[in-house]
């Protein structure tokens, strides 16, 4: 996937108006994308806060050059999607649940951040930082913006429960099924992203590309764990669906509280 820079947010001031736009078409049309758009809003303009307070991130300047490298890589895969094109096999897996009603909102945001954390951010981090000693120099204020990412996912988690009431009980029916479900393991995804990085960092430029496709397949063959669930869990899944609010619009306005 080649991002067109020009047409792409250069600020994270730009990057809220883009993804605002994309969340207002989804709660118009009632479309899914908007799950995920609306928890992406949440995580920006969390970040952006932490820029202006000016107390949060060692180095503010590159933190916005690192959100925005990253955000323009869900922008663009959505873009590309939009218009018919084929984005990364990573996107191409989350994008191709949108019009499925059968997995829970909490798996459409789970395919999701898998494409965008395992595969984007260090995509995004090799970029801001494309040597090793900058890279060395980024794991500090790396670190703290998967903090911020962690600290939202446990405020929707507890809001989820006003759209599928039912997943506050999947522990009685299925021990370790909440931790599948919820606990996408930042800290582990960050390590991953952080692993991509390294490797890019060490790659020539020449050799990017294959690196990326290499890391795309397996993020692509993750997603495939977060859904479909067999077995026991797939049951369970199907039981916490059918109490599920089937209002998208209403189930985009509770994630984007």
């Amino acid at each position: 996937m080649t991002i067109d820079t020009a047409a792409l947010p250069a600020t994270i001031d730009q990057v809220l108006v883009r993804l605002n736009g994309i969340l207002d078409d989804a709660l118009r049309q009632g479309t899914r994308i908007g799950y995920f758009a609306a928890l992406y809003e949440r995580v920006t303009t969390n970040v952006r806060r932490a820029l202006v307070a000016g107390n949060v991130f060692q180095d503010n300047a590159r933190m916005e050059r690192l959100d925005v490298v990253f955000a323009d890589r869900f922008l663009d895969a959505w873009d590309t999607f939009s218009a018919g094109g084929a984005p990364t096999r990573s996107w191409q897996a989350a994008f191709a649940l949108l019009p499925d009603a059968n997995p829970l909102a909490v798996q459409h945001l789970l395919v999701g951040m898998n494409a965008h954390i395992n595969l984007d951010l260090g995509i995004a981090a090799a970029t801001v930082a494309p040597t090793a000693a900058e890279l060395q120099a980024l794991w500090p204020d790396f670190k703290t913006i998967n903090d911020v990412l962690s600290r939202l996912v446990k405020v929707v988690e507890d809001e989820l429960g006003q759209i599928s009431p039912r997943l506050r009980h999947i522990e009685d029916f299925a021990p370790g099924l909440e931790d599948r479900l919820f606990d996408f393991g930042i800290d582990v995804a960050r390590d991953f992203a952080w692993d991509l990085a390294r490797e890019l960092v060490a790659t020539p430029p020449a050799g990017w590309d294959a690196v990326i496709a290499e890391r795309d397949a397996l993020v692509a063959e993750m997603a495939a764990k977060l859904y479909p669930l067999h077995g026991l869990a797939g049951e369970v899944q199907r039981w916490i669906h059918n109490a599920e609010s089937a209002d998208v619009r209403y189930n985009i306005q509770v994630i984007a509280e």
